[in-house]
């Protein structure tokens, strides 16, 4: 389990999201974003009058379906027919759940604030509501600024990039799920008006939009990417300025030490790197998906201009037609050119593997053929059992790791890795396999303790991690 998914509950209210749960998850949710959008127009507190203002606004506005819901709920059915008071006690769920904070102020008046963690979901679901999209201009341009401009050699210039780089690849990744997404809804589109509003109103408009195709034509990511290729790839063969910066980062307490920060400077050029050498992958697979909505949409929209209209009543001629035939011709009679035009509407010449909708395949038989066996000479089995005897003599076992660990634990219990013999190439290898078969069942030990804590070794030149070996329970 991460890190992350452990201290999750540590950052936020354990019932935070009880109130997006029941019959009112609607209710609560509109007054959340109510809020919200106050919330972004001011500077810093919300006056709480003028958020119960807003509240009795909201709740007044509601349809029957949604007042129902409300009578329902055993709290809410409990209080007086006043507006006001309603809007109070869902202020007074919304705080206790963790989304708002009340505080008083030395006039006696009440402010209303959204801690950071709330304000982080509240910006998700106001991005999902409003089908935000990602600008894609000049992302790309900036990369490569903050890389080749006169601040480029730092580290503050290098994380922008990296942190720019990863907001255009999940933006590039969100685009490319939304045509998906309207993809099949298209298909779900019942008549031509419909289809019309999903290519024009939805499609054109709140997926693609010109920030798209600007990023394939004069902000082309192949503009750019062989100059911030080369200027990442200076940065790695600097490591003097690399060292330099990292003990910047460390003066500026952004790591706590040097080696820290290298890695950090590491990782960020390595991201870059990959990013834009595997961006044409994801720039494919969007035009891909693209041609296949653009195929789909003309489709479903001949469809329904040339077939859609008295459908029914012209298959219900053909077939009266036919049943006449088979009764004087019999069945075996040959079915008239003009009909089978008429029957033929869609003749299928090759299967495209890029359609919408695939074909199912029918799995083929098995056959199996007859293997020819061949002798092996005595010299030739001899050599191959040899080196596998060697391969064999060369592995390391998770028994052979258990007397090891026992060897050098002696008669303690636990065992820091840091200090662990690491003098020879074998002792640097018996530690990634100590590492490694941790997790085995057949160990007859575990690791405990932080897991992203190093211990630094010769003076910072090496790092292990901070664990330390334990014996389990019931172990020799």
């Amino acid at each position: 389990m991460s890190d992350v998914q452990e201290n999750l509950f540590n950052h936020i209210p354990g019932n935070l999201f009880s109130v997006l749960a029941g019959p009112l998850k609607e209710v609560h949710a509109g007054l959340l974003m109510i809020i919200y959008g106050q919330y972004r127009k001011t500077i810093y507190t919300l006056n709480k009058d003028m958020v119960i203002d807003l509240l009795c606004e909201y709740l007044e506005s509601l349809d029957e379906g949604a007042l129902l819901d409300l009578e329902e709920d055993e709290e809410y059915r409990e209080l007086s027919r006043s507006v006001r008071e309603r809007a109070n006690h869902m202020l007074r769920k919304l705080t206790d759940a963790g989304w708002l904070v009340q505080e008083q102020y030395y006039d006696y008046s009440f402010k209303i604030t959204i801690p950071d963690y709330a304000l982080a979901f509240l910006e998700v679901f106001h991005k999902t509501c409003s089908g935000y999209r990602m600008e894609f201009k000049g992302r790309v341009l900036s990369i490569y600024q903050n890389l080749t401009g006169e601040d480029g050699l730092s580290y503050v210039a290098l994380h922008q990039s990296a942190e720019d780089t990863q907001e255009l690849i999940d933006g590039l990744k969100r685009l490319n799920h939304s045509i998906k997404r309207y993809t099949e809804k298209l298909m779900e589109a019942a008549d031509a008006r419909s289809i019309l509003s999903q290519i024009f109103d939805e499609y054109h408009n709140k997926v693609l939009g010109e920030q798209y195709y600007r990023l394939k034509t004069s902000e082309h990511v192949s503009k750019y990417r062989t100059r911030i290729l080369a200027k990442v790839r200076e940065w790695q063969s600097d490591r003097t300025e690399i060292m330099h910066q990292a003990k910047i980062m460390v003066t500026e307490k952004q790591t706590e030490n040097p080696v820290q920060g290298e890695n950090q400077i590491y990782d960020w050029l390595g991201f870059i790197e990959s990013s834009f050498l595997q961006m044409d992958e994801i720039l494919e697979e969007i035009d891909r998906r693209n041609a296949q909505y653009a195929r789909a949409a003309v489709e479903r929209l001949r469809f329904q201009l040339q077939q859609g209209k008295g459908m029914e009543q012209k298959l219900a001629v053909i077939l009266s037609y036919l049943a006449r035939k088979v009764q004087v011709l019999g069945e075996k009679g040959e079915t008239p050119a003009e009909v089978m035009n008429s029957i033929g509407l869609f003749p299928q010449r090759v299967i495209d593997e890029f359609s919408a909708k695939l074909p199912p395949r029918k799995s083929s038989p098995h056959k199996p053929r007859v293997q020819e066996t061949r002798e092996v000479d005595e010299g030739t089995r001899e050599q191959k059992l040899a080196k596998f005897r060697r391969r064999v003599k060369e592995e390391i076992t998770v028994q052979q790791i258990n007397d090891y660990v026992h060897e050098m634990m002696h008669e303690s219990q636990s065992l820091p890795l840091a200090e662990l013999p690491l003098q020879t190439r074998e002792e640097w290898v018996k530690l990634i396999y100590v590492i490694l078969y941790s997790n085995s069942k057949r160990a007859d030990y575990m690791l405990t303790g932080p897991k992203r804590a190093h211990v630094p070794l010769e003076g910072g030149a090496i790092e292990v991690p901070g664990l330390i070996v334990k014996k389990k329970e019931g172990s020799r």
